[in-house]
C-alpha cells in the first residue's frame, strides 16, 4: 500500500510527556569542509531540545534542501550528537524540499528518506493515552501537497477521533492549511481544507519559515493550528524596506515544547538560541476534552497584544561609510512590536520588520534602521510602532537631518555561508 501508516503504541510513556517540534533544516545537498549556517543552527536546536527532555522529539519536514545522501547524513548525525544521553523517540515526516530536485518522482524520494533515516512518512503513534498522526506530503507541492494521500490520512484522523472521543489529536503535516497560522493565506495547503471538520485536532506544521513569535503563528479556529517556523532561518511577509528575510534571520531559530498532561496540553514557544521560553504570558493551555464551544471559548481568552506606544519624542540620523541609519527607541505595547512605519516628510512610506523574531531577551532597546531606496538628498521622518495585530502607534518619533548619499537596495541574504540551492 502506498500510502500504510506505521501503527505503534509507545508504551514506555506515562501519561504526562514532553514532545519537542522543530522543522526546516534545509541542509545543504553540497560537501562542506566547514559546518555552514544551517547544519550549525540544526546542531543548535537538538542541543536544545536534548537539554529540555523530551520523551518524544517531532520533525516537520524539509530535513533537506535538495534530498541528498549528505545531507540525511548530516540529519542524522546532528540528532545522534545531541541525544547521547536521553534519546527520545524520534517523529519524523518529510518536506516539499524533501521531493527536489525531481518531485515527479515521487515513490523514489520517499524510498531515499526511508533509506537515508529508517523513518516511515506515515505514523500513527499513541503516546500517554494521546494519539499522534504524522503524514508527509506526498509530492513537492507547496500548496496542494496532500491531494494523494488525502483519503488515507482522513482514514487515519477518523480512526484516531474515535479512539480519543474528546481529547486532542495531534496531527503533523509540513505544509500548513489555508487561511489559519501567520503566512498560510499566502503558502497554505487547500488539500488540506477537509481539517475543518475535525475540531479536536491539533495541527502542527512547518513549511512558512514565519516567525512563531507572532501571535498569529497560534490559530484557534474550527481547529487548532500552530506553525512552526525553521531553524534555517526566518522569512516572512514582503514588502519590507529591510526585506522579507529581515537582518539575522538565520541566527533566530525557534521550536515547541508541548506538555502533555491528564489535563490537557502546555503550548511553549521555545527559543532554540537561547534556550528560553518565549512569550509566557501568552501560552496557550489546551484542554484535556476539545469541542466547538470550547475552541470557541479558548479564543475569546486569547490575551491581545498592547496599545503600541513610542515613548520617545526624537532619534537621530547616523551616517557612516555612505550608509544611513534611523537610530531611535524601540516603543512598546505590551508584547513584541512587530514593525515600524516610517512616514518621511516627501510622503513616502515604508515599513520595517523590528527585531522581534530574534526573541524578548535578544531584542534591543534602541533600533537602528538602515535606510534603503530613497534618492540622495535631506529628509526628516516620522517613525510609528505596529503590533502584530497591525494597530498603529498615536506618537510617534521624530527624526530630522537625515542624509541619504546614495540609494541602497536592501541585499536578501538567507545566512552567510548558506547556498540556498
Amino acid at each position: 500500500m502506498e500510502f500504510e501508516f506505521e501503527k505503534k503504541v509507545l508504551a514506555d510513556i506515562t501519561p504526562s510527556f514532553k514532545v519537542g517540534v522543530i522543522t526546516d533544516s534545509q541542509l545543504s545537498p553540497f560537501f562542506w569542509k566547514k559546518m555552514n549556517t544551517f547544519e550549525r543552527n540544526l546542531r543548535r536546536a537538538c542541543m536544545r531540545m536534548a537539554a529540555l527532555k523530551p520523551d518524544i522529539l517531532i520533525f516537520a519536514g524539509d530535513i533537506c534542501n535538495i534530498a541528498s545522501n549528505c545531507a540525511y547524513g548530516r540529519f542524522m548525525r546532528a540528532l545522534g550528537d545531541a541525544f547521547k544521553e536521553s534519546k527520545p523517540h524520534f517523529a519524523v515526516i518529510m518536506g516539499n524540499h524533501d521531493y527536489f530536485p525531481r518531485p515527479e518522482i515521487a515513490a523514489l524520494r520517499r524510498r531515499k528518506f526511508i533509506k537515508n533515516t529508517a523513518f516511515p512518512p506515515f505514523w500513527h503513534y499513541v503516546a500517554g493515552g494521546y494519539h499522534f498522526v504524522g503524514v508527509s506530503p506526498d509530492c513537492g507541492s507547496l500548496r496542494r501537497g496532500y491531494d494523494g494521500v488525502a483519503p488515507a490520512l482522513r482514514h487515519e484522523l477518523d480512526k484516531a477521533v474515535a479512539a480519543s472521543g474528546k481529547r486532542p489529536v495531534t496531527l503533523i503535516t509540513h505544509n500548513a492549511a489555508k487561511n489559519t497560522v501567520y503566512g498560510s493565506d499566502k503558502w497554505g495547503d487547500e488539500s488540506l481544507d477537509f481539517l475543518k471538520n475535525y475540531p479536536t485536532v491539533v495541527h502542527i506544521s512547518g513549511h512558512l519559515h514565519y516567525s512563531m513569535l507572532d501571535e498569529r503563528s497560534i490559530h484557534i479556529g474550527d481547529f487548532i493550528s500552530l506553525g512552526a517556523q525553521s531553524t534555517a532561518y526566518v522569512e516572512m511577509d514582503g514588502g519590507m524596506a529591510n526585506g522579507s528575510v529581515p537582518p539575522l534571520a538565520h541566527d533566530a531559530a525557534m521550536g515547541y515544547l508541548l506538555e502533555y498532561s491528564l489535563s490537557g496540553i502546555a503550548v511553549k514557544r521555545m527559543n532554540m538560541v537561547t534556550g528560553d521560553e518565549e512569550k509566557p504570558a501568552f501560552r496557550l493551555n489546551i484542554p484535556a476534552q476539545l469541542d466547538e464551544d470550547v475552541l470557541r471559548s479558548l479564543q475569546a481568552a486569547r490575551p491581545a497584544p498592547g496599545t503600541p506606544e513610542m515613548i520617545a519624542e526624537a532619534g537621530l540620523c547616523e551616517v557612516e561609510g555612505g550608509r544611513t541609519w534611523l537610530v531611535f527607541d524601540r516603543g512598546k505595547d505590551g508584547d513584541f512590536v512587530h514593525s515600524f512605519k516610517v512616514v518621511y516628510n516627501t510622503g513616502q512610506v515604508q515599513y520595517y520588520y523590528s527585531d522581534f523574531y530574534r526573541g524578548l531577551t535578544r531584542i534591543s532597546p534602541t533600533m537602528r534602521l538602515e535606510v534603503y531606496r530613497m534618492p540622495k538628498g535631506v529628509y526628516s521622518a516620522d517613525v510609528y510602532a505596529i503590533n502584530s495585530a497591525g494597530a498603529v502607534s498615536k506618537t510617534a518619533v521624530h527624526i530630522d537631518d537625515i542624509k541619504v548619499l546614495k540609494r541602497r537596495r536592501y541585499p536578501l541574504m538567507f545566512a552567510p555561508d548558506a547556498r540556498y540551492l
